[in-house]
């Protein structure tokens, strides 16, 4: 792990997970996943200085964890008796993705204790967890600088229950949908309707991805960017967690909003190149 530092410029919170990844052609693999995990992985690469606050059961591997421990602070880790949460990552043909999930120790992690040392990172970031957990860690945190972003998990909620995700999208300063989570999340019928609801409800940037084509930023002007060429796409669990990372690394830092998107693409791309969803290899 990294030495004791005297401030976190990101603190993730949200689920580490034993992950399961099930392909078209049936092809199964086992990996560390979880998005907490892969956010924070992204903006250590990235160069932040990164706590991350989540709770595993005793069945997480150890060399897992140790791995993790020296790119990412890990006094926000608490190890519980029971299961971690599994998470099944299954790809179908037609390119939808189910998401069925056990959740073992991971109930209620928007309660989980949040170290003193981290309160007064930059930026924290809420990642993907129900969404009543995820507006319980927002009101825990407010006044701080927060993020959050969403997964295709929780995706009924968010469709139907809009008042639920106003709150929450009010509470953040930035929020990372994907094109189809935006739609769902607004109920908008264009991308950019949806940026345009999402910023009235209080976000004030809205960051966007959409795979091949590129990401839209939008803070009361539209910006649009490019997504970079990719060789070869190993898996792609985790880009999207993988670009809010890289994006966070520069944002916590008051890097330019291209400069962050830069980051966020080039963690995204990587991270396509290998198995699972963390930026680190285990």
């Amino acid at each position: 792990m990294r030495g004791v530092v005297a401030m976190m410029d990101l603190v993730v919170l949200g689920h580490v997970s034993i992950d399961t990844i099930v392909f078209p052609d049936g092809r199964r693999v086992e990996r560390p996943g979880g998005a907490a995990a892969a956010v924070a992985t992204s903006a250590a690469l990235a160069g932040a200085r990164v706590g991350l606050v989540t709770k595993v059961g005793e069945d997480f591997p150890v060399e897992w964890l140790e791995e993790l421990g020296k790119f990412v602070d890990i006094r926000g880790v608490r190890v519980l008796p029971g299961r971690t949460i599994h998470i099944y990552v299954i790809y179908h043909r037609d390119g939808s993705v189910d998401s069925p999930v056990e959740m073992g120790v991971a109930e209620r992690m928007g309660e989980t204790p949040i170290p003193e040392e981290y309160l007064n990172a930059t930026v924290f970031h809420i990642a993907p967890i129900p969404p009543e957990e995820q507006l319980k860690a927002l009101k825990r945190l407010e006044g701080k600088r927060l993020s959050l972003d969403f997964n295709p998990t929780y995706m009924d909620e968010y469709g139907n229950r809009s008042g639920l995700m106003r709150r929450i999208v009010s509470r953040a300063e930035v929020v990372f949908p994907n094109e189809r989570e935006a739609l769902v999340v607004t109920k908008a019928e264009t991308v950019e309707e949806a940026a345009e609801v999402l910023r009235e409800w209080g976000a004030k940037l809205v960051v966007i991805t959409r795979g091949e084509r590129g990401v839209l930023v939008y803070d009361g002007e539209f910006k649009e960017f490019p997504a970079l060429p990719v060789e070869r796409i190993v898996d792609p669990t985790g880009a999207g967690d993988a670009f809010a990372g890289g994006f966070l690394a520069g944002y916590s830092k008051g890097m330019a909003i291209g400069e962050c998107v830069r980051l966020g693409l080039e963690r995204a791309r990587d991270v396509l190149g290998k198995w699972g969803s963390w930026s680190i290899s285990v």
